[in-house]
């Protein structure tokens, strides 16, 4: 019997908003086993999540726990960060369509290295394996967290597709293209 993926570097709580924002059954759940939460995360996105971690140390995602539960629930302390990793659809922050509520996109912000550098990886070797499964990034110039998602997009596999804000990507181009996959993936019908 195969096993869910867990993390090894990051609790639940790094990856969900407080709690009380959560949808009703999920709270439920988070109340009966919080672990069972990480079934919820696209396994995927988990997995590269650890291997950056691995690479580039130290990585915040969402900071609330460490705060006051009045404090976690204020959207006004911007240095609080809930959003970071999944968001409910009734989270006013981002796009509607959201890679972050559909489980598949972290925001993370690490300590000792700039989104810049891990841009610059990432075009040095698109496939390493902290990269493999990265479908989208965000860049723009000044931005201070690296986000990535693993969601669909036109170019799936063949290059990962660069978001920027208002025509800004931070010098990438809208792709980074991958050298060829050699392996295939097999579709059950």
């Amino acid at each position: 019997m195969s096993q869910n993926f867990l993390p090894a570097h990051f609790a639940i709580e790094e990856l969900i908003p407080p709690v009380a924002l959560l949808p009703q059954n999920m709270q439920q759940v988070y109340a009966s086993n919080p672990q069972k939460l990480f079934r919820c995360f696209d396994q995927l996105a988990l997995v590269t999540l650890d291997r950056l971690r691995k690479r580039y140390g130290s990585c915040l995602v969402n900071n609330w726990k460490a705060f006051s539960p009045e404090d976690a629930l204020d959207l006004s302390k911007k240095h609080i960060f809930r959003f970071s990793g999944f968001r409910p659809w009734e989270c006013e922050e981002g796009a509607t369509l959201s890679e972050h509520r559909m489980f598949r996109a972290f925001d993370c912000k690490f300590r000792n290295v700039s989104p810049a550098e891990i841009w610059a990886d990432m075009q040095a070797k698109t496939n390493a394996p902290e990269f493999e499964h990265i479908q989208r990034i965000e860049a723009f110039d000044g931005m201070s967290w690296f986000h990535f998602d693993t969601g669909q997009h036109e170019r799936y596999g063949e290059a990962v597709r660069v978001i920027g804000y208002r025509g800004d990507r931070g010098g990438l181009g809208e792709y980074l293209k991958r050298p060829a996959f050699t392996e295939e993936i097999e579709y059950i019908s």
